[in-house]
């Protein structure tokens, strides 16, 4: 939300001819967010009292899916029959009307997907939009505003508001649609993976037949987008259309040879990005950029120079043989793939896993037999008790003891700690083993965990 209140911000003008003038409110802005909030000038309120939107006297209030009957803000706006609308129907209404929309779907690999094909984009000159869920390190931002007919979007499947529970990207209209891969997320939401596909297929269902869809030919479900779709197909992956052959990993990244089907190879591609999850991310965006016509040689230039997105394996501190990693991951899929990427990348570090359940799924019981297996490839794991736990129907909530309990029965040294402060203590007291020999500790989270990263590099000056 505070990507689309900075590009909003920073329009022009909107459909109406008239330039934006935005604010808001939230209960917890932290990190990255509330630096371009600040950047840009925004003004927000750190609580929701209808004060504020009467002060402000909004024409239209984007009302963000977290929000639920009982909000005093929303309840104001009812009442008072403020306009209203979610945050997909104003992407939709003032930044997709006209254009030519490419639309990065799938539970995984959206981000870092949507950031690298806008960069691509930028870097060929063909002058993007574009609104990414996370910080792309190229722009600084998770936003571009560009002048040309594409605009380049992440299509989250999390329900749009509490009127609307159809995902997000049913709104954007897509022209190019790209799903990365399907994978059981969002329980709390879909209930099972058999809820997840069909929405996929109503994703196939709206991209125009003169259009395109990409697929991710190694994902399982994929047979079934193709049915469904009246667009062309190309994949990427094994077997596909645009797949990677000779696949190297190292401490700086990973390299591999880009094959055109039954064609030739195309080139190799080099990158400081880790893991073989960020292989498919790369296929995918060399596919949309061949289906747009863009030469391998300026779309393999553009990889060299990217960045990568904030909290996606970043390493956010190094200090001789430690490494520090922030990371989004919070499903199963996503943790194993996650650790499995620093096991190939770094075969003699010992790996440190800090994992904070704190979405809706990872707070509840969806995942509690998947993730002993997605841990193996750490040495040391720590689990921090479900986020917001006494909010929670304890018949449902995550036992963080119980993974810990699985963890170590199948051999992997684990431990549960109530809070960031007590795991940094327990880390302190490792500091002799952990500086004796080359250790990377990841925390991964979606939120702040109470200033954790920044208590970490402190340990390590």
């Amino acid at each position: 939300m505070a990507n689309l209140a900075c590009l909003l911000k920073i329009l022009p003008t909107g459909r109406q001819g008239r330039k934006f003038l935005v604010s808001g409110s939230d209960l917890d802005i932290f990190g990255p967010s509330a630096v371009l909030l600040k950047k840009h000038g925004i003004n927000y309120y750190k609580n929701h009292n209808p004060s504020h939107i009467k002060k402000f006297k909004p024409d239209m209030v984007v009302i963000g899916n977290a929000m639920s009957r009982g909000n005093p803000s929303l309840e104001y706006i009812l009442n008072k029959r403020v306009p209203y609308c979610s945050m997909p129907e104003i992407i939709k209404t003032e930044l997709l009307f006209g254009r030519k929309p490419i639309v990065i779907t799938g539970t995984s690999g959206k981000t870092t997907t949507t950031a690298l094909l806008t960069w691509i984009l930028h870097k060929t000159g063909l002058k993007p939009t574009a609104l990414v869920g996370g910080i792309m390190n190229n722009f600084n931002s998770g936003f571009v505003s560009g002048n040309s007919r594409y605009v380049v979007v992440e299509g989250d499947e999390y329900n749009s508001s509490f009127y609307d529970a159809s995902p997000k990207f049913m709104h954007y209209q897509p022209y190019i649609g790209l799903i990365n891969n399907i994978q059981a997320d969002h329980l709390d939401i879909y209930g099972n993976i058999e809820n997840i596909l069909s929405a996929f297929k109503k994703f196939v269902n709206i991209i125009p037949s003169s259009g395109s869809l990409i697929l991710n030919k190694g994902n399982r479900y994929t047979p079934n987008l193709i049915k469904s779709s009246r667009a062309k197909v190309t994949t990427f992956g094994k077997g596909g259309n645009i797949e990677a052959k000779n696949i190297r990993y190292h401490e700086n990244g990973l390299s591999f040879d880009v094959k055109n089907g039954s064609g030739p190879f195309l080139g190799n591609i080099s990158t400081n990005l880790l893991g073989g999850h960020n292989v498919e991310n790369i296929l995918a965006a060399i596919t949309v950029s061949l289906e747009l016509k863009i030469p391998f040689k300026k779309i393999n230039q553009a990889m060299a120079s990217f960045k990568g997105v904030k909290r996606r394996l970043e390493i956010i501190h190094q200090k001789d043989n430690t490494i520090i990693i922030d990371d989004f991951a919070h499903n199963p899929d996503k943790v194993l793939a996650s650790l499995s990427a620093l096991r190939s990348h770094f075969p003699k570090h010992k790996i440190v896993a800090i994992f904070e359940p704190r979405t809706g799924s990872s707070r509840r019981k969806f995942f509690q037999d998947a993730y002993p297996l997605s841990f193996k490839p750490a040495d040391v794991v720590y689990i921090a008790e479900p986020y917001k736990k006494h909010a929670l129907d304890k018949k449902e909530t995550f036992s963080s003891w119980q993974l810990v309990k699985d963890l170590n029965k199948q051999g992997t040294e684990a431990y549960t700690l109530k809070t960031a402060d007590d795991i940094l203590k327990s880390i302190n007291k490792r500091l002799p083993s952990i500086l004796a020999q080359p250790t990377i500790i990841i925390v991964m989270t979606s939120g702040d965990f109470d200033g954790i990263h920044q208590k970490l590099i402190d340990l390590f000056p």
